[in-house]
């Protein structure tokens, strides 16, 4: 727990060109979901308020907040592979050497890699499905494919940041694996 607090954008010149081209899109998708967060808080607020005070809850607010949360969640996914803030146990490694470590990050972005592809591929295919069968959510009738059109650039764009990351690991060890 070295990490800081701070906000720091992440972006160095040392990076390679990969991870700076695909840095902002990381950031403005994560700034998107953190938007769609605080929509979600305040519409809860207001549905909770609403329950206590006048009986009359915001319907739906359940299936909103489910709805709502899976694209924030998906939108966060590639700013946290591109600046490798998902959770790490590195008590294994930590005695290792550094091309060992190097090559264990690597092939956890490669993992991530492909598990964001299948992720997306099995999310784009549950969407045409939706759309095909025109499935609904159940209280508000919300077609469930928009949701689902909403998480597949975020899996794809994570895709695209697993692979910079692996990219950037190669360069930083000089062009050695």
């Amino acid at each position: 727990m070295q990490e800081s607090l701070a906000y720091e954008s992440g972006l160095a010149m040392e990076h390679c060109a990969l991870y700076r081209v695909l840095h902002y899109p990381a950031q403005g998708f994560a700034l998107a979901g953190g938007l769609v967060m605080l929509l979600l808080i305040n519409m809860s607020l207001v549905s909770i308020i609403g329950r206590k005070l006048l009986s009359a809850p915001i319907p739906g607010d359940i299936e909103l907040m489910e709805i709502g949360a899976a694209i924030a969640i998906a939108a966060f996914l590639p700013l946290c592979e591109l600046r490798g803030t998902h959770i790490k146990v590195d008590a294994f490694t930590m005695r290792l050497s550094s091309g060992l470590v190097r090559a264990l990050d690597a092939l956890a972005h490669l993992l991530c890699l492909l598990v964001a592809l299948l992720l997306a591929w099995r999310t784009g295919l549950q969407m045409l499905d939706n759309m095909e069968y025109g499935d609904v959510s159940t209280l508000l009738s919300i077609p469930l494919w928009i949701p689902l059109m909403c998480m597949v650039p975020s899996l794809l764009l994570m895709a695209l940041c697993a692979l910079a990351r692996i990219v950037d690991i190669y360069h930083r060890a000089g062009g050695r694996p």
